[in-house]
């Protein structure tokens, strides 16, 4: 048996066995971003009007144009421009003081690789309000004008490249095909990125595309002109084979790096089959030795439908999760028009190979390759549509995404704990040899499931909402892991108990006189306030933020002023003070280092719940610095002086 021969019964008995093999087999999910949750959630009533909308996803997102919020019947409440914060927040800002009624917000973000999210969220302002209506809609299909873009950039891409692959396989390729494949290129590209920023991933691959479209069609206009340059724009048409891997699924978070591999061969082997087609029937038509030239390509068509099998049965792999998503899902049934188009296509190449050419037959082989043709553009729109749809393994990872579920469950009273804010969410470890747990704390109070966390390098395991769990081997650093973002806690090599220091230092912090300390408190990385505060024996509070508010409290009457402004009196229930921050209950308190001069200690606030570390001076017991971690509130104190006289007075009228 020749090679030909072997290469054709390879592809005639394994494939369909490999293709069923990977629609079965069960994939791990992936995928770009997908929207975790908001705030406020969407049919939420309020009894007080919100500041912002807040829309948290699974992955970095880019703002783009079209968000808007409105009051249901009226006009827009925006307050300013929207914007991502940290990556992966959407902030919607809102006027104001908005009054009793029902509002709609509707998003619209784009991921790295180049997908567009959008949808709405509705919320009632008013306490005893009925569930509200969205008043806007949002279609999250494919646009008409990024099919037809996508359409043109792959058109020109596939017969760019292929046509180069032609030229360097099979023979001469006319220097028009190659300028009219890279301005559809070009023009695709403009069409696909006219509102996508080139700070993602796909706007930055793209833009490049352009650059080297550009490039190429102005090579191959003057190549006729300077036959020295005629191998350059065959060069510049390899040169976008990888776009669109680069742009795409493949480089998406947790792919397989097979998955890349694949995927540029998938698009070298289309890219062959298509170009050479093209560049076929141009030579049908003028090439002096046809005959040479159909078998020379009728070789590497075959060579071409085998990668094409082979990597597509590795990417159904990486898209599909089940058989049943061909059916179930947009992506896997465009998937469908798709390899039914290819069997078409293969089918006629096979008419060709064996049927015509043997007795060469011209005017067949000619209307095959036109009808060919004609199906790669359908084929092509198909394939246009499947890159503007969420792959089937993406429908789950929404499923999969981190999501906030209910409180979480507090530690064991005998393991050590600490904190750490990551970014609007708070992470938090529980310790004691060889267990370990980690909480991921939500701003609304409520536990983040779906996260990939691991506790010194073993992947952790759900321990209730917000709780992921592993047992790990003793050591000084556990370093843990949430998303890839690392966190380094020490631990002490002992466990020694610090419930009688926090009550020491809690009797002497209430024997004071006064104290001083300036709070740094935080709800996100960018929202922040600095304050100053004094209290004073027996029930005197004192505090200015830095660039805003003040306020003084003195028994059972307060005065409150904005920055710049009058104070306004108002009646208060009589405080106690001073009294430490971490008064009314503790557990899990224990010593994590002793110095000369200190005792660093950490607890747990179970109401709240709120972790704290503190750094207590070893002979008063009077604490030096204090951190707090707790739901939306990341809080610092710098204590700066104990017992100085007395200085809060009613302000002047």
């Amino acid at each position: 048996m020749g090679a030909a021969r072997f290469l054709e019964a390879l592809l005639a008995r394994a494939l369909p066995l490999a293709i069923l093999a990977a629609l079965a087999l069960p994939a791990v999910a992936h995928g770009h971003a997908s929207l975790v949750r908001t705030e406020p959630r969407d049919g939420a009533v309020l009894a007080a009007a919100p500041s912002t909308a807040r829309f948290f996803f699974s992955d970095d997102v880019r703002l783009v144009s079209g968000v808007k919020a409105i009051r249901n019947g009226g006009g827009s409440v925006l307050a300013g421009k929207p914007r991502v914060v940290g990556g992966r927040t959407l902030v919607v800002p809102l006027r104001g003081g908005l009054r009793d009624g029902d509002y709609t917000v509707l998003w619209r973000v784009i991921s790295d690789d180049g997908h567009k999210l959008a949808g709405v969220v509705s919320f009632g302002v008013g306490a005893g309000r009925p569930p509200p209506t969205p008043a806007l809609s949002v279609d999250t299909g494919p646009a008409a004008l990024d099919v037809i873009s996508r359409w043109l950039f792959f058109a020109g891409l596939l017969t760019a490249a292929g046509a180069a692959l032609f030229r360097l396989a099979v023979g001469p390729v006319p220097a028009r095909l190659l300028l009219g494949a890279f301005l559809l290129v070009f023009v695709g590209v403009s069409g696909a990125i006219h509102d996508v920023s080139v700070s993602t991933r796909f706007g930055a691959v793209m833009a490049a595309a352009a650059v080297v479209a550009g490039a190429g069609a102005l090579l191959a206009a003057i190549a006729p002109l300077y036959p020295r340059l005629e191998l350059l724009p065959s060069l510049a048409g390899v040169l976008l084979l990888p776009v669109p891997t680069l742009a795409g699924h493949s480089l998406d978070r947790g792919r397989p790096w097979f998955a890349v591999v694949a995927d540029v061969l998938h698009v070298a082997a289309a890219s062959l089959w298509l170009g050479g087609l093209v560049a076929l029937a141009l030579a049908l038509r003028s090439s002096d030795d046809r005959r040479g030239t159909l078998q020379r390509f009728s070789s590497v068509a075959l060579f071409s439908v085998l990668v094409l099998a082979a990597t597509g049965v590795t990417r159904a792999i990486t898209e599909l999760d089940s058989v049943s998503q061909l059916w179930s899902t947009g992506y896997g049934r465009v998937l469908i028009v798709k390899s039914a188009l290819l069997t078409v296509l293969v089918g006629i190449g096979w008419v060709n190979r064996y049927r015509l050419m043997p007795r060469w037959s011209l005017d067949g082989l000619r209307r095959n390759v036109a009808a060919e043709l004609l199906l790669f553009a359908v084929l092509v729109g198909a394939v246009a549509l499947l890159t503007d749809l969420r792959p089937g393994r993406d429908r789950d990872a929404v499923a999969a995404a981190p999501r906030a579920t209910g409180p979480p469950p507090l530690p064991a009273r005998r393991m050590v704990v600490q904190a750490r804010q990551d970014r609007e969410l708070g992470v938090a470890l529980a310790y004691r040899p060889p267990g370990a747990e980690v909480t991921v704390l939500g701003p609304d109070g409520r536990g983040i499931d779906g996260l990939s966390v691991d506790i010194a390098g073993v992947a952790a395991r759900s321990c209730g909402s917000g709780c992921y769990g592993a047992f790990v081997a003793p050591a000084r650093i556990i370093t843990v892991s949430v998303d890839g973002r690392p966190f380094r806690f020490s631990v002490p090599a002992g466990r020694r108990s610090a419930d009688a220091l926090i009550a020491r230092a809690t009797r002497a912090f209430r024997g004071l006189r006064s104290v001083d300390y300036v709070e740094r408190l935080a709800s996100s990385p960018r929202n922040r306030v600095v304050a100053e505060f004094t209290l004073e024996r027996p029930d005197r509070l004192a505090y200015r933020i830095r660039g805003g508010a003040s306020g003084i409290i003195i028994g059972p009457r307060r005065w409150d002023r904005q920055r710049g402004g009058v104070w306004e009196s108002s009646p208060q229930q009589p405080t106690g003070q001073p009294e430490p921050i971490w008064a009314g209950g503790v557990t899990n308190a224990y010593v994590l280092e002793t110095t000369p001069s200190a005792y660093v200690v950490s607890f747990l606030k179970p109401i709240g719940p709120a972790w704290f570390t503190v750094v207590l001076d070893r002979r008063t017991l009077l604490p030096r610095r204090l951190s707090m971690v707790a739901t939306a509130h990341f809080m610092t104190h710098r204590y700066t002086a104990f017992n100085a006289p007395m200085k809060i007075r009613p302000p002047a009228s």
